[in-house]
């Protein structure tokens, strides 16, 4: 009986060390699987990670566009007014000018009018005392000839 207790124990180490075998076997492959799961998950972690990097770098570069856009549109807007702000002061001079050459060339004509019936008006008073004198001597020359005529005939 001792050799069959001895087979019994031997069969069952060999089986205890062909079970152990397999865990290790089983669980040496689980860690094998595992580390290949680790680093496929680092891979593709890494690779999303650099996707992602790229993607926020390729984002803020047209962010970055669309702002320079933004700011020349507005530095060109800025200068559209600036030049029709321009145009419209040089509109508003030219117009006052011309405003103002028109007042003047009233008041010229108006002076030139105002002077012209001044003249006229010096010539008719001229002629009207020329033709007084003349009235009064003729009147003067009547009168003395009625008066030397009349004397006469006294």
């Amino acid at each position: 009986m001792s050799q069959e207790i001895v087979a019994e124990k031997q069969g069952r180490r060999e089986s205890e060390a062909k079970i152990v075998k397999i865990v290790e076997d089983r669980a040496f492959a689980i860690k094998l699987e595992m580390a290949k799961e680790t680093k496929a998950r680092a891979e593709e972690e890494e690779h999303y990670t650099r996707e992602l990097s790229d993607q926020l770098a390729k984002m803020q570069e047209d962010l970055d566009g669309e702002q320079r856009t933004r700011e020349e549109n507005a530095e060109k807007l800025v200068q559209k007014v600036t030049e029709q702000i321009g145009q419209f002061h040089d509109m508003i001079a030219e117009e006052k000018k011309a405003r103002e050459e028109a007042q003047n060339a009233m008041f010229r004509m108006i002076e030139d009018t105002n002077a012209k019936v001044v003249h006229e008006i010096a010539q008719e008073k001229k002629d009207r005392e020329e033709t007084e004198e003349s009235l009064i001597r003729l009147l003067e020359d009547t009168c003395g000839k009625f008066e030397g005529g009349s004397g006469a005939q006294q």
